[in-house]
């Protein structure tokens, strides 16, 4: 890790020890996952660009993250002597029979050489496989991968309304909420969420089956587990109501970029508040009409009345600082005023996914689900949203592998694993520690068990043939087939 700092310092000497901090937190936590340059550059190119302040070409940026990638590579496959254990691909076939008449030692010398860790030697007969014939097989088979790349590219929304249908929920049936959703009075309503005893599935895979999921209101909740388990998936049918959850509830998921069009930044977040753009619209309309009436009627007053109430109502929401605060969003998600001005069509994915992202914060939601929200940040934008979620007032359910995000906004932890959703109080740390403990008391109770099943098996081998114990027998093997 030393050397790609040291690398990092000369590439971009503006660096301070902060931000390699963070960048070796990152690198750190998720080694394992950072073999792959396209994954080091969507990591580290904004941090990078934001240090250099174009001082570098992209070219040079480029450089640096495959140099990250390939010092990971290394750290990862290298052993304790320091050679890499990446596997070879043999230039010729290999005949292993070609090694069976010689001794012990001779084969061992000559399988295991240990200076250029080729565990078999090629034989140096001359193969019957055809160079050129395997070059174009590969060739067309590169070509049909293209090609499904490209039609996969091209049937992108299908594909998309296919994966959403193939996600099937179960749920059991809440008579509460049931009763909650049939009760008109606003004032009992709660904005806890409760599932009990759900399934969900995606195709033939069972993602979650037989779990509970309660959510407190006003609590945020960080969402973890391994990739593939079923984590985005749940956060999308809890958005789509596929599992029942209060009607009541108005739930808003962070998930794709908004479409782009003629309206400016800024009008697109203010757009998102539709009852402040409904009053808005209304008392336009409203005041058009009253300057449209020449006398005095019973109309003008049923408009004065009305506006009246409007007003009212842009008042308690507050509807004169919405401009401001959608401003203030924007600007701590690294929009400039310049940029706040521009139409959206103007923005490039990663800073319409930052859009949609102002548009949910602005919108204020009972529920807010957020899938890896800190992945189009730069480092600046992700210290903004820690601090200004620490301060949100309804629910969050945010699917995260930031470890540092997680500890700075999550109250709870909820990890999915083996198919369940255990949930945990406290940021990630606590629940690291409390999770570590957990598997040392069930290992503790697994290995009492096994002594205790071991002394049972003991008496039923020594006793089995021993007519005057055989009820005690049967009994211990009934009491076996119990534990």
């Amino acid at each position: 890790m030393q050397v790609i700092l040291d690398r990092i310092r000369a590439t971009l000497p503006a660096v301070n020890e902060d931000i390699l901090g963070y960048i070796t937190d990152i690198l750190e936590t998720n080694k394992h996952d950072y073999t792959d340059i396209r994954e080091v550059d969507d990591a580290l190119r904004p941090i990078f660009e934001e240090i250099a302040h174009a001082e570098l070409e992209q070219e040079e940026i480029t450089q640096l993250c495959q140099f990250v990638c390939d010092q990971l590579k290394l750290e990862t496959l290298s052993g304790h002597n320091g050679l890499s254990h990446e596997p070879k691909k043999l230039s010729t076939p290999v005949q292993i029979g070609h090694y069976s008449g010689s001794s012990v030692d001779t084969v061992s010398s000559a399988l295991f050489n240990m200076n250029d860790r080729t565990f078999i030697k090629p034989n140096s007969e001359t193969t019957t496989v055809s160079q050129k014939k395997l070059e174009k097989a590969e060739a067309k088979l590169r070509e049909k991968q293209e090609k499904r790349a490209r039609d996969g590219a091209l049937n992108g929304d299908v594909k998309e309304q296919a994966r959403l249908e193939d996600a099937v929920v179960s749920q059991a049936t809440n008579k509460r909420l049931l009763a909650e959703n049939e009760n008109t009075d606003s004032t009992s309503k709660s904005y806890d969420v409760h599932i009990d005893n759900f399934d969900v599935s995606y195709g033939n895979k069972i993602l979650i089956l037989g779990s509970s999921l309660d959510l407190i209101y006003g609590r945020r909740y960080g969402f973890v587990g391994r990739n593939g388990l079923g984590k985005s998936t749940l956060l999308r049918v809890m958005a789509n109501r596929s599992l029942v959850l209060p009607s009541h509830l108005r739930i808003l998921h962070v998930e794709q970029e908004i479409e782009g069009s003629d309206t400016l930044a800024l009008q697109s977040v203010l757009e998102c508040d539709e009852r402040r753009a409904a009053l808005l619209i209304e008392e336009k309309e409203l005041n058009r009409r009253l300057h449209s009436i020449s006398d005095t009627s019973n109309q003008d007053s049923f408009i004065s009345k009305r506006l009246t109430a409007i007003y009212g109502e842009l008042e308690a929401i507050e509807a004169d600082k919405a401009e401001s605060r959608a401003a203030v969003i924007l600007n701590g998600l690294g929009f400039t005023s310049e940029m706040q001005a521009m139409a959206t069509k103007q923005f490039s994915g990663g800073w319409r996914m930052r859009l949609a992202l102002a548009r949910a914060l602005f919108s204020k939601p009972d529920l807010l689900l957020l899938d890896e929200p800190t992945n189009m940040l730069d480092l600046k934008a992700i210290i903004w949203l820690e601090n200004y979620l620490q301060t949100w007032k309804s629910t969050i359910l945010v699917v995260s592998h930031d470890r540092t995000f997680l500890n700075t906004v999550a109250t709870d932890i909820l990890h999915l694993y083996a198919q369940k959703v255990e949930s945990y109080r406290g940021n990630y740390d606590t629940f690291v520690s409390a999770r570590t403990e957990r598997l040392k008391n069930q290992q503790r109770e697994y290995e009492a068990q096994k002594d205790y099943r071991d002394h049972i098996q003991v008496f039923i081998d020594r006793f089995r043939y021993n007519a005057n114990r055989a009820a005690q027998v049967q009994s211990k093997l009934k009491l076996l087939e119990k534990l």
